[in-house]
């Protein structure tokens, strides 16, 4: 029995298709779901100073300018997560949303742990190949470390969102 669904999200393209499956699940089982976003370096979104800016940031006051770019980041993040969550609550799935920082594999499956979750939905970046060995696969790490099932979402599922009906 799926009871607790852990959605492993960011602001991706990919992210919709993720919650979209998530969300037909959870209506689906009557389960509840946890949005979660881990604020990563690993994140394309991720603020970071150009090479050029970094040793002068470093030698004045311009570190300042860097936080201020997280700090726009994560508000942006968990506008994101906030908006999702609505959506799911007006479908009438009982929906939370966290974020926090950290490796995004090793804090996905803390906290699927700490929870009880019963599945971890998470999307795949497609990586192939040498790729996949260098940039990492968060997907690949929660399959093999996961304290749960787990579903990845490949691709587009628009056609679970048809099914559904989902408001705006």
């Amino acid at each position: 029995m799926i009871g607790k669904i852990l959605v492993a999200i960011n602001s991706s393209p990919q992210s919709q298709s993720v919650f979209d499956a998530a969300l037909f699940l959870a209506r689906s089982t009557d389960a509840s779901m946890t949005l979660l976003h881990i604020l990563s370096e690993e994140d394309p979104d991720y603020p970071v100073l150009p090479t050029s800016a970094y040793y002068s940031a470093l030698k004045s006051d311009n570190g300042g300018i860097l936080q201020a770019k997280f700090d726009e980041y994560e508000q942006r993040e968990a506008e994101f997560l906030n908006s999702l969550t609505s959506k799911a609550i007006a479908a009438g799935v009982n929906a939370e949303y966290a974020q926090l920082s950290g490796i995004p594999g090793r804090e996905i499956c803390e906290i699927a742990d700490i929870w009880s979750a019963d599945l971890i939905v998470v999307g795949n970046r497609g990586l192939k190949g040498l790729k996949e060995m260098f940039a990492g696969s968060v997907s690949n790490y929660i399959t093999h470390n996961a304290p749960c099932s787990v579903l990845i979402v490949r691709g587009d599922t628009d056609l679970v969102s048809d099914s559904i009906n989902l408001p705006d």
